[in-house]
């Protein structure tokens, strides 16, 4: 066999094999593009109130200097829900949440009182103690509107904190618990622009259901979909070709 001819027929059948796979990652970005992520996770059938309020019994159960400050934000606050001791690097306090999950108050372990929110100091030994490596501090910020679009849809105040590292981390503190709510480095970024090529969001950058995605999505279907059927109409007179010689000697044997 010539060489040209046998890189023909590799890129062919090669070709063939890519374009399934193609079709198939095509014909699931459509689907992706007109289901609703929601949906399909099953979050649109959540009860809107996923915990119920918090019972007497259980707040009486509680540290009497806990207990008093509690049943105060309770009568301000009836769907208050959780009360949990944690520790996020900062001290220990009691964090109190509402039965939507959002944070009610943070109170003090040894008197009761709400404790303000985090300070600088605060954020900063929180962020040190969650990086791996060694790392200067580089600079901290204060976010209260307007995040960037790499902290987007994280909770609000929060505190950023920058890490003097070749992996150029950034470390998102949420300034009223001290919980770490995001973590960035360049990889993620990396990742995330492509990310956004790839839902074509270039906003959100998390949105598959929009019609610009929708309507690549199915142009390369159709791509990919008429390539395949293209293959397979090339290949058809090709086979004719190779038994009609047959075919004419049959018929002359006749």
């Amino acid at each position: 066999m010539k060489p040209r001819k046998a890189t023909y027929r590799v890129h062919r059948w090669i070709g063939l094999i890519v374009s399934l796979q193609l079709l198939a990652w095509s014909t699931g970005g459509f689907l992706f593009s007109i289901l609703s992520l929601d949906n399909v996770r099953g979050e649109r059938d959540i009860a809107t109130t996923p915990y119920e309020p918090i019972p007497a019994t259980a707040v009486a159960a509680l540290p009497e200097h806990i207990r008093l400050h509690v049943a105060l934000l309770q009568s301000q606050h009836p769907n208050l829900a959780t009360v949990a001791l944690r520790d996020r690097g900062c001290g220990t306090a009691w964090e109190v949440h509402a039965t939507d999950g959002k944070f009610i108050a943070r109170l003090d372990d040894v008197t009761g009182q709400p404790l303000p929110a985090l300070t600088e100091d605060d954020a900063l030994s929180i962020a040190v103690r969650d990086f791996a490596h060694a790392a200067a501090v580089k600079s901290i910020d204060l976010i209260a509107t307007n995040p960037p679009t790499e902290y987007r849809k994280g909770a609000l105040p929060a505190y950023v904190v920058t890490l003097d590292h070749p992996k150029r981390p950034h470390i998102y503190i949420d300034a009223r618990t001290g919980e770490v709510t995001a973590r960035r480095n360049r990889s993620w970024r990396v990742f995330d622009f492509f990310w956004m090529l790839h839902t074509m969001d270039y906003s959100g950058r998390d949105n598959f259901n929009h019609p610009l995605l929708t309507v690549f999505s199915l142009l390369a279907v159709v791509t990919a979909g008429t390539g395949v059927m293209l293959w397979g109409w090339r290949a058809m007179p090709c086979r004719r070709r190779r038994l009609s010689p047959s075919r004419t000697i049959e018929s002359t044997k006749t």
